[in-house]
């Protein structure tokens, strides 16, 4: 995991939002935070429809127009209410667009992982920091979502995985530069993300090479194909699974 800049240890802050935004700053993927997708979806609806009365109005406006001439000339156009519209169009499109935006981002977002919530669920349950009221976004899971990047979400599976193998088997491991509590455990160190990766080579090497060795010891040309066609399925159903690989970079795994 990747810790942000931390000035000392967690429990040297003050107890309430002081102390919980240390332990929050002291590990990325705690960033956590609601996303208000049905909010959003209600603003989103209401400036659409904004819109579209204003666009029905424009319609009208043109629709009876008495001067013919003004709808072909902007410059000499003296419908004073049409520019108005206009004018009100233009500020209500910006503020939909911006918004259109703004919910593109949010929606692109990964989505918070039960393990972050839930170890942030137990830190606030143990120590009291905030009030019950104010730690609830926490239980709205599933819109949810984590500020941490992470391009390779299968490598971050594999390394939460041996961290818990880690904490689980090896109390040696535990260290706490961040924290003086020992029940508390952050990791600092880049030994998990050596192992992880080596971990994912040796997978990827051994699900590349398997077929290979198969088909060696096998004589027969349709088990050869059958060990082929296997291999190739399994190995575009792990990355799909895995990763976020869109349908085209499938295609051309699975060609190369």
């Amino acid at each position: 995991m990747a810790q942000g800049p931390t000035a000392c240890a967690v429990e040297e802050y003050r107890s309430g939002y002081p102390r919980f935004c240390a332990l929050l700053a002291a590990n990325d993927n705690f960033f956590i935070c609601r996303r208000f997708l049905r909010l959003r979806s209600r603003l989103l609806l209401l400036k659409q429809d904004k819109i579209s009365q204003l666009e029905q109005t424009l319609d009208d406006l043109d629709q009876n127009e008495t001067a013919p001439l003004s709808l072909g000339e902007s410059r000499s156009d003296g419908n004073t209410a049409r520019i108005s519209l206009l004018t009100e169009l233009s500020s209500s499109l910006e503020d939909y667009d911006s918004f259109v935006e703004r919910t593109s981002k949010m929606l692109s977002l990964r989505p918070a992982l039960s393990r972050d919530v839930s170890s942030l669920q137990k830190w606030l349950r143990a120590k009291g920091c905030i009030s019950r009221s104010e730690r609830k976004y926490l239980d709205n899971h599933l819109e949810l979502t984590s500020l941490a990047y992470s391009n390779d979400s299968a490598l971050r599976q594999l390394e939460d995985w041996i961290e818990d193998l880690f904490i689980d088997y090896y109390k040696g491991f535990r260290t706490h530069d961040l924290s003086t509590d020992p029940d508390m455990y952050i990791y600092s160190g880049s030994l998990i993300k050596t192992i992880a990766r080596t971990v994912m080579l040796m997978l990827i090497t051994t699900v590349l090479l398997m077929p290979v060795v198969i088909c060696i010891f096998t004589n027969s040309v349709w088990a050869r194909v059958c060990v082929i066609i296997v291999s190739t399925i399994s190995y575009l159903l792990v990355l799909s699974k895995l990763t976020d690989m869109k349908t085209t970079k499938l295609i051309l795994a699975g060609a190369t």
